[in-house]
């Protein structure tokens, strides 16, 4: 007999897991038709178009993993690429970091927590300003209060430049945390009571400078070399920070670049099709979920989130050369 059967959010959360392909409703549905159950693409597309699943079911699934009292937490946004949308909600004209481009997609906003080894998603929002009038940084700050409502106290908090504006540092200094950010060559800062002048016009020891920075106070600022040869510069309101320790959170800034690219590479999070807000809205907290379930896979069987899904793709494929479908 055939059965209609209702679907949620954690069946679509394991679809994505588990999906190795560009993902849709049609396809979703395709998956879950077994046994006498019936499950057509309108109930994915209802599911995804219907359902309210705000950020703090983020929050309910990963609470369990984090140490609210140790690591450190780093924000950074990242574009969905939407570039052959032409009336999706929610898209925007904004640079790319990965493109180095401005490219039409979805903003997402998000605050990972990491020991250094783990990383996970914490809170998130998107970019919707025609019709919340919120910037990315009124974002910024908004998950960082949550957080520390939620109790977190962080060694630091880490962020690009484009985060490091006198109201966010502010933001911090009312919540009394610490903070390591990237800064602009030419932020004005005063190293010896006289001027203020940008801050590539510094010589700045290895250690690092203690210096004025204008409109905050005195903050640590630090010079390092990329590899392409270009300058960057990093600042803290720890004063007693060493090339040691700067070094050291330089790395793990790069937590949430591996977060976000995983994100894309393995959970789906630029896939969906849908072109009403609350199904993009609703795609994208279910790819943050999927991410939650590979990286507890990693910390609980030590294994990395690319043989986690490797894992469940090997499956399919041994099964297949033992009894391949389209033998000649």
């Amino acid at each position: 007999m055939v059965r209609p059967s209702r679907i949620s959010d954690r069946d679509y959360i394991n679809f994505l897991v588990a999906a190795q392909c560009d993902v849709s409703c049609v396809k979703a549905a395709e998956c879950f038709c077994k046994d006498g159950f019936v499950v057509t693409h309108d109930t994915f597309n209802r599911f995804l178009t219907r359902q309210s699943l705000p950020p703090e079911t983020l929050w309910e699934e990963v609470e369990p993993f984090i140490e609210k009292r140790t690591g450190w937490l780093i924000v950074d946004d990242t574009v969905l690429d939407k570039v052959h949308s032409e009336k999706m909600a929610l898209t925007y004209y904004q640079w790319s970091g990965n493109q180095h481009q401005v490219i039409k997609g979805i903003g997402l906003v998000t605050l990972v927590w990491t020991d250094g080894e783990h990383t996970y998603p914490v809170d998130y929002r998107i970019y919707d300003f025609d019709t919340d009038h919120l910037t990315k940084n009124d974002h910024l700050r908004a998950m960082l209060k949550t957080a520390a409502a939620r109790g977190f106290q962080p060694a630091f908090v880490l962020f690009d430049s484009w985060y490091s504006g006198i109201d966010n540092l502010k933001c911090l200094d009312r919540l009394g945390w610490q903070w390591f950010t990237r800064i602009k060559k030419n932020r004005m800062v005063n190293p010896d009571d006289t001027e203020n002048r940008p801050v590539e016009t510094l010589e700045v020891p290895d250690d690092g400078m203690v210096v004025h920075m204008k409109k905050y106070g005195f903050v640590k600022v630090f010079h390092t070399v990329n590899k392409t040869g270009k300058d960057q510069y990093w600042a803290t309101n720890c004063l007693t920070m060493d090339l040691t320790d700067r070094r050291n959170l330089q790395a793990i800034c790069w937590s949430i670049e591996n977060f976000h690219r995983a994100l894309k590479e393995l959970c789906c999070v630029e896939d969906c099709k849908i072109r009403k807000e609350a199904g993009q809205r609703n795609h994208i907290n279910c790819s943050l979920r999927a991410y939650i379930r590979l990286e507890a896979v990693q910390q609980r069987q030590d294994i990395t989130i690319y043989q986690a899904k490797w894992d469940i793709v090997k499956t399919a494929i041994t099964e297949y050369v033992h009894d391949p479908k389209y033998a000649l």
